[in-house]
């Protein structure tokens, strides 16, 4: 090797190089396996022989043991899964779990040393007895056992079903990057040394096997034959039979992966693929698995990939239906493992022999030159042939143009959260949810932009010859973008550079369309972010499309394109173009009614509601506003107002009705609103409520802004009278931007203030003028206002969860001098888990102190109604007027049993005092074994100061909980609490225990919009 390689290479070891090295490293397998079906282990022993493409010297060999990730709690699989809010591994029993050991590292017949990564025990470091030279090769042998793990990812088995994946000791990839080890991860995959492989695999003789490569054994292929026609006959008895040995055999593949099951069906057909006859087939236990249609979907993938990718160059492709823990299907070279048999899945798993099998990417460092680009390519085979018009066809067509219209809103939603990730990203690095929609939806969906910029033929063109340029030598990104750019003969930084590499957010918008004096129009855009991004501008005549162009770079030459041509223009983010006026349009006048970017919806653009420009009337950036009903998924161009029939009720107004005008959808906006008058016809008012929220995504310390306003307006009866409120609230909240976003943590910031004015609704009452005149107190208006800043650290880690909580509020009546209050507090949650998620004990601490300003002059007011207070959870206290409650302060009947959460959290009925010092709450409760929904629970509370009602400073109560809705709909059984508790409540005739029986029904959370934002998506 030339000196200055070695040079450049020792000096860039820890760099990233994104061109790949014209050698490649291989290695060949040997390996001889035995199951034992009884115990769940493997039995083997390896044989491989590495040979040294590279111009280097190799001193060691990174091993992987991927099923050591199986082995304890403290691998980085089991890490991340946690990460992911994933713990069935976790709370996996010791048996269920699985490892790789016996290892004994021979190189060459000689005993080598090696060691455990420090850091992932499913890496080895095997020590060469000399270092290998460029073009040298040695023979690394070992014996291995295998303890077969319960199926909680790829690898395992389930009962005996077993999904042998990533299972034996396999070298890493040494490419121009140098080693490439990486720990076993569900989320993300793999990167391997392609090889020839002849594997031996012994097990009880009436197992049906699914493998990669080909079958050797004739008598195997009758039974087989017999075998396969008999599924549905389960054989799960764990008996003593004798052993047979398979054997399989490929070439020019990166893995090995088998499957194996007494109960497989197989059905099997063959197809030609450019003179080379592949036999597919279909293996499952259900026999309605065994259908024509999931032998089609392989031929689908088969053709259609072979035709715009390459030529499949096996002579099998199998797919198996089996349990799996990660995603919908997983795939090996020749074969694919599906947890559910239908075309789209088949087609994506089929397809993944070219980009993860052929090509062999690193799709755990760049997931997108496997899943994004495969996903396209799915996307695309299921499309119908445009000669197939039957309804099956256009029902799938439907079906495709949904899935990609579902992946486009979630893109764009975490666009405009700012919660997307590059696409450059490595897979670990991804959030669960954005793992499916920036890898699959987003990177499937830009791969459009770029098949539509460069046209059909070009596009294929550069894959084609991407994929016979790069098979078998595991092409890295510069390698695409190279071949890309050489048979496109364009500048596609756009894409590759920015698209890919990059979360930049794109929004372009028409600045203004005029005419000049020979009647062209000239078109200026302003385009937000990538300033070489290709944008298509459409002109219309009404409902026809006139003619189309590419914007690209405001640097670019002047070109012309289906009548129009653009020019440079000094701006960097304007652009000018000209419209030929002399287009003739069949059937139709020349005449231009409007333009629009992107009608097709190729750019994944943030806002398009500034894509339309109309050449003439009013308002021309505004296309066809219009009311539509409830609500839908919005993409399109047009600003739509939605409108839905809203009845409500509660014990005050009584039945109201009313309409909800709003912009709520999805994606998010940043500006959302909904306004909804009712009309109380018990009261004979107008009601109803009123919200308006802005979200800001600043760059830097937050990670969003949200400031808004919060109005609403109903009957209560503060005293004996009936009043109605008008509550205002604004806020503003601040999420600091976290460090990365897998991390389970997150600060945030609250800013509120509330004003509320009640006044009595006179024409309402009933009581005697005379009454009133003796009683004026219980009519005055209601008028008083608070602040409230308070902060949140939040861990929702999915073991062991908690949160602490600071708050500051100060507030009083208005005019009243002696009525301002500050009222500190902290509070804490905290969740055990145990056995799984959302299983364990909850503990709450609250401490806070009620602190009052006196002055003894200027007018007084009660500040009892800011205190805390124990029980009164009816609302009446509510003073915020914060929840939404339908019998707000009642004191009998159903909704005199009805408690709201407040700061003591004590689930009592009745209402017993408050104070105005200071308290300490806990409140404990357990969940129970298996799917009871009923929780034991206990309350403590110690009161700084006592009284009539409360003559102890310690009192508690406990009971059980029955979740009917979980967080929402709550029933409380108090079977003990305080003497001082029970004093209290007979004092308010509240004696029986059915009478002491509450429950609670958060309302707020049932909001149709936090339903739609907490909804997993994906």
């Amino acid at each position: 090797m030339p000196f200055i390689f070695l040079l450049i290479f020792t000096l860039s070891s820890q760099a990233k190089f994104t061109s790949q090295a014209p050698w490649q490293q291989k290695v060949n397998y040997k390996i001889e396996v035995r199951l034992d079906d009884q115990n769940h282990i493997l039995r083997g022993f390896e044989n491989l022989e590495y040979i040294n493409n590279s111009p280097n010297e190799i001193a060691e060999i990174y091993i992987h043991l991927w099923p050591n990730a199986y082995k304890n709690n403290r691998t980085a699989f089991a890490k991340h899964q946690l990460e992911n809010g994933e713990t069935n591994f976790y709370f996996s029993t010791d048996s269920e779990k699985g490892y790789i050991d016996s290892l004994d590292f021979f190189i060459n017949d000689k005993s080598a040393h090696w060691i455990f990564d420090p850091e992932n025990i499913d890496i080895a470091i095997l020590t060469l007895l000399k270092p290998l030279k460029s073009g040298e090769s040695c023979v690394i042998t070992t014996p291995f056992l295998i303890k077969i793990p319960k199926v909680f990812s790829r690898f395992g088995h389930n009962g005996q079903t077993y999904n042998v994946t990533q299972w034996y000791p396999k070298p890493a990839v040494y490419d121009i990057n140098g080693w490439n080890p990486m720990p076993y991860l569900n989320q993300g995959e793999f990167y391997s040394e392609f090889g020839d492989f002849d594997v031996k695999i012994s097990l009880p003789k009436n197992y049906i096997v699914a493998a990669t490569g080909i079958l050797q054994n004739e008598n195997e292929l009758q039974f087989r034959k017999e075998k396969g026609k008999n599924t549905g006959e389960i054989e799960n008895s764990y008996c003593n039979t004798s052993l047979k040995t398979v054997q399989f055999k490929q070439s020019n593949i990166h893995d090995f992966a088998w499957f194996a099951s007494k109960n497989f069906g197989i059905l099997s057909s063959q197809i030609n693929i450019n003179d080379n006859q592949v036999e597919v087939s279909v293996y499952s236990q259900n026999p309605l698995d065994l259908i024509q249609q999931n032998l089609d979907a392989i031929k689908i993938a088969l053709i259609y990939y072979s035709e715009n990718a390459g030529n499949y160059p096996y002579t099998s492709a199998s797919v198996v239906k089996s349990e799996l823990k990660a995603g919908g299907g997983m795939e090996y070279p020749m074969i694919t493992v599906c947890d559910n048999l239908n075309k789209e899945v088949i087609i994506h798993e089929v397809g993944h022999n070219w980009f993860y099998g052929i090509l062999g990417s690193n799709e755990r460092r760049y997931p997108w030159m496997d899943e994004s680009i495969n996903s396209y390519f799915e996307s695309q085979a299921m499309k119908p042939a445009d000669s197939e018009k039957d309804a099956n066809n256009k029902k799938q067509n439907f079906l495709n143009n949904i899935n990609d219209y579902s992946m486009e809103l979630l893109a764009i939603n975490a666009m405009r959260k700012k919660t997307d990730q590059a696409l450059g990203s490595s897979s670990a690095d991804y959030t669960n949810i954005n793992y499916g929609t920036m890898v699959y939806g987003k990177g499937s969906l830009i791969f459009k932009h770029l098949e539509a910029y460069l046209g059909k033929d070009i596009f294929k063109k550069c894959f084609r010859t991407y994929y016979e340029t790069w098979k078998y030598k595991h092409p890295l990104p510069a390698d695409i973008k190279k071949v890309f750019e050489d048979v496109s003969g364009k500048n596609l930084n756009w894409f590759f550079n920015t698209l890919i590499n990059t979360d930049t957010k794109m929004d372009i918008k028409f600045k203004s369309v005029k005419t000049d004096d020979s009647g062209n129009f000239i078109i200026k855009l302003k385009k937000i972010a990538i300033h070489d991004l290709p944008v298509p501008i459409v002109a219309y005549s009404g409902l026809k499309k006139v003619s189309t162009t590419w914007v690209i770079n405001p640097s670019d030459y002047a070109q012309t394109m289906d009548g129009f041509f653009h020019e440079a223009s000094t701006s960097t983010t304007k652009y000018v173009l000209s419209a030929l006026t002399n287009i003739k349009i069949e059937g139709n006048t020349d005449k231009i009614t409007h333009f629009v970017i992107d009608p097709d919806r190729l750019l994944l653009e943030t806002n398009r509601k500034n894509n339309q420009y109309r050449t003439k009337g009013l308002l021309k950036h505004y296309a066809n506003p219009g009311l539509k009903f409830i609500t839908r998924p919005d993409l399109g161009i047009n600003r739509e107002i939605y409108i839905a029939p809203l009845p409500a009720y509660n014990i005050h107004n009584g039945f109201m009705l009313g309409a909800a005008l709003h912009n709520w959808s999805l994606p998010e906006r940043k500006f959302e609103y909904i306004i909804a008058p009712l009309w109380g016809f018990k009261t004979q008012t107008l009601n109803g409520y009123a919200n308006f929220n802005y979200k800001i995504s600043p760059n830097a310390l937050f990670q969003s802004v949200d400031i808004g306003l919060n109005n609403a307006s109903f009957a209560y009866i503060p005293y004996s009278e009936t009043f109605t409120y008008f509550r205002t609230k604004g806020f503003a909240n601040f999420v600091f931007k976290p460090k990365n976003l897998r991390q389970t943590s997150s600060n945030k910031i609250m800013l509120e203030f509330t004003n509320v004015a009640s006044r009595w609704l006179k024409k309402y009452s009933s009581t005697e003028d005379s009454i009133l005149d003796k009683n004026l107190e219980s009519t005055k208006p209601i008028d008083y206002q608070f602040g409230r800043i308070t902060y949140i650290y939040e861990n929702k880690r999915a073991i062991d969860p908690f949160n602490i909580i600071l708050g500051f509020e100060l507030g009083g009546h208005k005019n009243a001098h002696n009525s301002q209050y500050y009222k500190p507090n902290l509070e804490v949650n905290y969740f055990k888990t145990y056995h799984k998620k959302n299983k364990g004990f909850a503990l709450r601490i609250f401490a806070a102190s009620f602190i009052s300003r006196y002055n003894k002059t200027g007018i007084t007011k009660d500040k009892g109604l800011f205190m805390y207070r124990i029980g009164g959870k009816n609302g009446k206290y509510d003073y915020g007027m914060e929840q939404a409650l339908i019998g707000r302060g009642a004191e009998s009947g159903l909704w005199g049993n009805h408690i709201t959460s407040t700061e003591d959290n004590m689930k009592i009925k009745g209402d017993l005092g408050n104070f105005s010092k200071g308290l300490i709450v806990t409140n404990m409760s357990t969940t129970l074994p298996g799917k009871i929904p009923v929780r034991p629970y206990v309350d403590f509370c110690f009161i700084q100061e006592t009284n009539i009602a409360f003559p102890d400073k310690f009192i508690y109560s406990g009971g059980l909980a029955i979740d009917i809705i979980p967080k929402i709909f709550i029933i409380y059984l108090p079977f003990t609490q305080s003497q001082a508790i029970n004093d209290a409540q007979k004092l308010q005739n509240i004696e029986s225990f059915g009478q002491k029986i509450c429950f609670t029904l958060k309302l707020n959370n049932l909001e149709p919009h936090k339903l739609f934002k907490l909804f997993k998506w994906y």
